[in-house]
């Protein structure tokens, strides 16, 4: 994060942007996954749901999108495994299972306390592949915030449906940047973090997306310090249903950067 945000202009950000909610308890749990929780804080507890594949394969570490939460990814997990890769989906404060309440002021932090249980519990698992991380949506600010400054523990980024800037999120969103003084400083800054994140990346956006527009995927792509950076824009498809629009070509397009890390 840029320079620290006032609390309660802070508390105003967070309650229009974060939208947590509890897992969704009828939704068929994935075979072979489980729960790693940890704490950040006295009594501030986060988990990484986890879908291991062969020791050997690569990993993945995923940071999901806003009003999601880990365990949604039930439904596709498997997807991710036949690719091969163990599947690892980080969460944020008060979403699923994790306690506490989100907000500007610590969701970059927790990310970096997200690597570090991610690459204990592999350890521990004894899986020694490349790990990779991803982000999604909102997820795409603690994936370019760990490329960026963390590049030496991670072997490649992608992002699906980031943003380049926040300050038009924070505008469609009702929070009125102008009245408040916010500027781009405020925010994750992923625009300018992506200039430093030196790894082989992949970004996969929706050309029809009305919430983070193709225009900012463009503009992630071309700071970006990967010269063979791999661009996936997807036809007909918006900001919800990129996986779905996309088809086959989705795992195959992450199989493609796996390939370039393993």
């Amino acid at each position: 994060m840029g320079p620290t945000i006032d609390p309660q202009i802070d508390e105003e950000i967070s309650s229009a942007i974060f939208f947590p909610r509890p897992d969704l308890s009828f939704w068929p749990g994935a075979d072979g996954a489980f729960d790693h929780m940890f704490e950040v804080e006295s009594g501030i507890r986060l988990r990484i749901r986890a879908f291991l594949a062969d020791a050997g394969a690569p990993c993945i570490l995923f940071f999901h999108g806003n009003g999601e939460t880990a365990r949604d990814y039930d439904m596709i997990s498997d997807g991710y495994r036949a690719l091969p890769a163990s599947f690892l989906v980080g969460e944020y404060r008060g979403y699923g299972t994790c306690t506490g309440r989100p907000s500007f002021h610590t969701f970059l932090r927790d990310a970096h306390r997200t690597l570090d249980e991610c690459r204990s519990l592999l350890e521990k698992n004894g899986h020694k592949g490349p790990l990779v991380v991803m982000g999604r949506s909102l997820g795409s600010a603690p994936a370019i915030e760990l490329a960026s400054s963390r590049a030496k523990e991670l072997a490649g980024l992608i992002v699906e449906s980031g943003f380049a800037r926040a300050i038009p999120l924070l505008e469609m969103a009702g929070v009125s940047a102008r009245r408040l003084g916010l500027t781009e400083e405020y925010g994750p800054r992923n625009l300018e973090k992506m200039k430093k994140a030196s790894l082989p990346t992949l970004i996969m956006h929706a050309e029809m997306d009305m919430i983070i527009p193709l225009d900012d995927a463009e503009l992630l792509r071309d700071a970006s310090p990967d010269t063979d950076i791999l661009f996936f824009p997807v036809p007909l498809a918006g900001h919800n249903d990129i996986q779905i629009s996309a088809g086959a070509a989705y795992f195959e397009n992450i199989r493609s950067l796996l390939n370039r890390v393993g």
